[in-house]
């Protein structure tokens, strides 16, 4: 992963407020959120996020492109996460290493969000962040119940 560092904020905010993700929060809110978050990062095509047995507590927010989970083999995907979903979270909330791999199908733009930086957050901010990943867990949860029972 390649840090971007030259990435204006008007862009950056330009970027989040495409993604459903982001909806419910007010400009005001996701400029703070860009802010507290400030690290976006470049993930070249089939290159990993991160790789299974890494420990690494973000969380990270697909911004733009695509990514293969998988745990053993690549072979063996689990699923695909696009713009707007999220990996890692396992690591984030349990602050433990990685489970599974993730690696970009296309170049993609991940940010990164630190337990520590989540902390700092308002209130108001942090809870609605809270929703959105129990919103976004419960929907990967409810698509494996899905696949599970397809093929049983």
């Amino acid at each position: 992963m390649k840090l971007l560092e030259n990435v204006s904020p008007l862009k950056q905010l330009e970027i989040i407020n495409r993604l459903e993700f982001f909806n419910e929060f007010t400009l005001a809110e996701r400029q703070v959120l860009l802010e507290s978050f400030s690290h976006l990062y470049l993930v070249h095509q089939n290159h990993h996020a991160f790789k299974r047995f890494e420990l690494d507590n973000r969380l990270f927010i697909v911004l733009s492109g695509e990514f293969s989970i998988f745990k053993k083999s690549q072979l063996l995907e689990l699923g695909r996460v696009g713009p707007g979903e999220f990996i890692g979270e396992g690591a984030f909330i349990c602050n433990q290493e990685h489970s599974t791999s993730a690696k970009a199908l296309k170049d993609s733009i991940l940010l990164a969000i630190t337990p520590e930086a989540m902390t700092k957050l308002p209130n108001v901010i942090r809870e609605k962040m809270k929703d959105k990943i129990i919103a976004g867990m419960s929907a990967r949860i409810s698509t494996l119940s899905t696949y599970i029972e397809d093929n049983i």
